[in-house]
């Protein structure tokens, strides 16, 4: 349900949106009913309802990355909760205020509307169809958005000649035809919406009157030799005294000179009919977009994926060996061993949310490069899952163990690539060669963007002994600092038995220009 703030600034909105449209249809009215005819004029007010439509749909929306500050943790701390204060009145005293002005606005529009039919006496069904009354002011009128009469005034053929008559029924039919009733039921349910704009008295009387001169045209248009019968029967027409909000109707503000004169401008052509429609249909559109872009922007954050810490052992053909890699939701990680029967076994997975809180991992994995499984788990956090693998002929079985939870900070993570991290170690170590120091690479000036995988040989101490680009990112200068990088790294050498041993690990650095600093998934024994 809308609030009252939200309601507030809905009725500005609109209010401000319509204003600024009514204010250029009022500008332009004069020079294109003079360029273009009445109807151009009427149709530009078709721009009103657009604009203060516009600003209610969706505002533009614009997506913005979260940015992880690197080497910084978010602090844990107690939470408090503050006592609740009280809502401010002023928004709720402001919808009161503009709800009796709406409610005095409306009852004063159904009064008119009343005195108006009261003061028509009894009205009576004719035998072609309209509506006679016995008064003659402010008649003949449309009345009632639904089924709309005809009402004609007394003495109704005694005062108009046949020519004068057919004329003046033209012109109501015509009201009727083009839905002009409805109009002014709309304009009567602006009136009691935007009550508060000073502007819109003005703009309702002049659309009004453009509605009027419009029917106007069409009548002449279509009875072009009639111009001065038609005159007289305007000269004859009774004004009301009281206005009719809701129907159409000879009221005494009618610009009756100013009617009389236009029936001796021509009648519009074909071309000024395409020109009239085109200046409003892109009017409208340029006034509603540009209402609807002027609204302030929604932020919306792009979100990424929640850091998980994997804790994997492995178990290939009696070798174990034991890793963690922390990973984002949604981005692949991977694995790569040899198994005591010297099968090579490749690893891939991805985690992701799933429904219940439950968490989504599917992977591929390859036994001497052949797909030997794509295993898809449902599991939950925090909770033990595993995976048990064999190449087609059994000769090699893979089992693998693993627990997902939520890392702590994704940015204690944050070092030289964004990434996954195999491991094939040279020899077969109890654990892995894990790093210890990894400064990140320098970005070439190129601005280049890609991937680079090196091959690093880890020595017993921990030196890199080798650095290989193993897959090339495409790009010399990348791959140049990817490897001129990774030779001042320092690792901590695998064991095996307790002993330091030596050991390869292939590593991906990742540049991309739209991070400040990259990631990696390290491994640990």
């Amino acid at each position: 349900m809308m609030s009252s703030t939200e309601l507030l600034k809905t009725l500005l909105m609109t209010a401000l949106a319509s204003s600024a449209a009514m204010a250029l249809v009022m500008l332009l009215r004069r020079p294109v009913r003079h360029w273009l005819g009445a109807s151009a004029a009427y149709l530009l007010w078709l721009a009103v309802p657009v604009a203060a439509v516009a600003v209610l749909l969706p505002a533009p929306r614009v997506v913005v990355t979260a940015m992880h500050v690197a080497g910084k943790s978010p602090s844990i701390g107690t939470a408090m909760v503050e006592p609740l204060q009280s809502l401010p009145m002023w928004p709720l005293l402001l919808v009161g205020i503009w709800a009796c002005g709406a409610l005095v606005m409306g009852a004063g529009l159904i009064r008119q509307q009343r005195r108006f039919v009261r003061g028509l006496g009894r009205v009576e069904r004719r035998a072609d169809g309209f509506w006679q009354a016995q008064a003659v002011l402010g008649l003949p009128a449309v009345m009632q958005v639904w089924r709309p009469r005809i009402v004609l005034p007394a003495g109704f053929e005694q005062r108009y000649t046949p020519q004068e008559q057919q004329l003046v029924l033209l012109h109501e039919q015509l009201h009727v035809r083009r839905g002009d009733i409805v109009v002014n039921a709309l304009l009567a349910l602006m009136q009691c919406i935007h009550w508060f704009n000073p502007l819109l008295p003005f703009a309702l009387r002049r659309c009004r009157d453009d509605q009027e001169l419009s029917c106007d045209e069409r009548v002449v248009a279509r009875m072009g030799g009639a111009r001065r019968s038609y005159g007289n029967a305007m000269l004859k027409t009774g004004l009301a005294l009281s206005p009719l909000p809701v129907g159409c109707h000879w009221q005494s503000p009618h610009p009756l000179k100013e009617r009389i004169a236009m029936l001796k401008r021509p009648v519009p052509g074909k071309k000024q009919w395409l020109t009239m429609v085109m200046v409003s249909l892109g009017m409208s559109c340029g006034l509603g977009y540009a209402a609807w872009a002027a609204q302030p922007a929604t932020q919306e954050v792009a979100s990424v994926g929640a850091l998980y810490a994997v804790a994997l052992e492995v178990n290939a053909d009696g070798e174990r060996q034991q890793f963690q890699i922390r990973e984002h939701a949604g981005k692949p990680f991977a694995f790569a061993l040899q198994s005591g029967k010297g099968v090579t076994w490749n690893a891939e997975f991805t985690l992701e949310s799933a429904d219940a809180g439950q968490l989504r991992l599917s992977g591929e994995l390859k036994a001497d490069g052949v797909v030997a499984s794509r295993p898809i788990l449902l599991i939950a956090a925090d909770t033990p899952a595993g995976v048990k693998v064999s190449t087609a002929d059994g000769r090699s079985v893979l089992d693998v163990e693993l627990q997902v939870s939520l890392a702590a900070s994704a940015n204690q993570n944050a070092t030289a690539g964004k990434g996954r991290i195999s491991v094939e170690p040279q020899t077969t170590p109890a654990s892995i060669p894990s790093f210890a120091t990894m400064s990140p690479p320098r970005y070439p000036p190129s601005m280049h963007t890609g991937e680079v995988w090196l091959k690093i040989n880890v020595a017993a101490d921990g030196a890199v002994t080798g650095v290989v680009v193993d897959s090339s990112s495409g790009h010399a200068d990348l791959d140049a600092a990817a490897v001129e990088a990774a030779r001042g790294w320092t690792l901590n050498p695998g064991s095996k038995n307790g002993e330091a041993v030596a050991g390869q690990v292939r590593v991906p650095v990742r540049f991309d220009m739209d991070k400040t600093e990259t990631e990696t998934s390290e491994v640990t024994s």
